[in-house]
């Protein structure tokens, strides 16, 4: 019963977050005005989450992508099968950094809701982004949409649900 609440709340705050989009980069959240001293703080841990992650896959560090994880996260990827679990999803990334280059991504927040123990975050990939393919040493374009859901347990921000689209029409 507990996780099918939890899946409710996680699929209640993800429509929530794709409703509302704000456009702001990962250093800025703006109306901070109207957040609680709580909010805030929560916000920036999860800001500074989100910039570990960041760092983690241009830098293709295996574990500064585990630490950011929650144990039972799963992800939801565009042409990939569903991986559950920190294990599963960390060979998914080993797998992709054999194959893919990130070091010039960035991930730029739509929108970024924290409430209690759950937070919301919706980014993209600013037009001409673009990955390195490895094997072809040729550019690929990245423009990425994705969604990332972090749950706070024990004061510790992690990601516990992620799923990404690439659809070039709405790169900004």
């Amino acid at each position: 019963m507990k996780k099918q609440i939890v899946n409710a709340m996680l699929s209640m705050a993800m429509v929530g977050t794709l409703a509302a989009c704000s456009q702001t980069s990962l250093s800025l959240i703006n109306d901070n005005d109207a957040l609680s001293e709580k909010q805030m703080s929560s916000q920036q841990a999860v800001k500074e989450v989100m910039q570990r992650y960041q760092q983690a896959m241009r830098t293709a560090n295996i574990d500064g992508i585990a630490s950011t994880l929650h144990d039972d996260i799963v992800t939801t990827f565009q042409g990939k099968l569903t991986h559950r679990g920190k294990a599963e999803v960390v060979k998914g990334y080993q797998a992709t950094f054999q194959a893919m280059d990130f070091s010039s991504i960035e991930y730029l927040i739509d929108s970024l809701d924290v409430d209690q123990n759950l937070a919301v975050v919706a980014t993209y990939h600013a037009k001409g982004s673009f990955v390195m393919n490895k094997k072809t040493n040729k550019k690929v374009l990245d423009h990425n949409r994705e969604l990332f859901v972090l749950k706070n347990e024990k004061g510790q921000w992690l990601i516990s649900r992620y799923m990404y689209n690439q659809t070039p029409e709405q790169a900004k």
